[in-house]
């Protein structure tokens, strides 16, 4: 895994760790159907839909496999689901992207363009108090940028040491 999958992996998983279970569950449920939804409307050779189709396949296979292993853990040490759920799906994201990028690297850009959209004339204007975010915990907010901001300190930190080693 290039570092950058690491960064965007760690970002992902500091925002779902900010999400409870059910908003966890359709926020990939929104990633699935934009992928589903570029793949259809950018993929018509029948060869390159059969090798994305492997490789997704394979993926989903993986991240079952992880599943069942984290749930035989958690069965051994008692912790909260919902960390652990927002660390397999941060981490089956990104298996996910990686496979469509073997196979056309193109889609990826795509599918980060349709989750993120930039022009603002789309996104819908939140309250930052409100939307997404449960009512009354503005904590919520802080945590997640708090999180987000040790994460980043810490990947800083770690690429600084390797460049110092080099």
């Amino acid at each position: 895994m290039r570092s950058n999958e690491y960064i965007e992996e760690a970002i992902e998983e500091s925002y779902l760790i900010g999400l409870n279970e059910k908003e966890i569950r359709a926020n990939l449920n929104q990633f699935i159907d934009i992928c589903g939804h570029i793949i259809r409307e950018h993929v018509h050779d029948k060869q390159k839909m059969q090798i994305l189709a492997e490789k997704l396949a394979r993926a989903r296979a993986l991240s079952l496999i992880e599943e069942r292993q984290d749930g035989e853990w958690n069965e051994i040490q008692p912790i909260t689901p919902q960390p652990n759920l927002a660390e397999r799906v941060a981490r089956n994201k990104r298996l996910i992207l990686r496979a469509i990028s073997e196979c056309d690297p193109q889609l990826v850009e795509k599918i980060e363009k349709a989750r993120f959209p930039k022009d603002e004339l789309k996104m819908p204007q939140l309250n930052p108090w409100e939307g997404t975010m449960r009512a009354g915990k503005p904590r919520s907010l802080l945590f997640k940028v708090g999180s987000l901001a040790v994460i980043l300190i810490i990947l800083l930190l770690i690429y600084l040491s390797l460049l110092q080693h080099v």
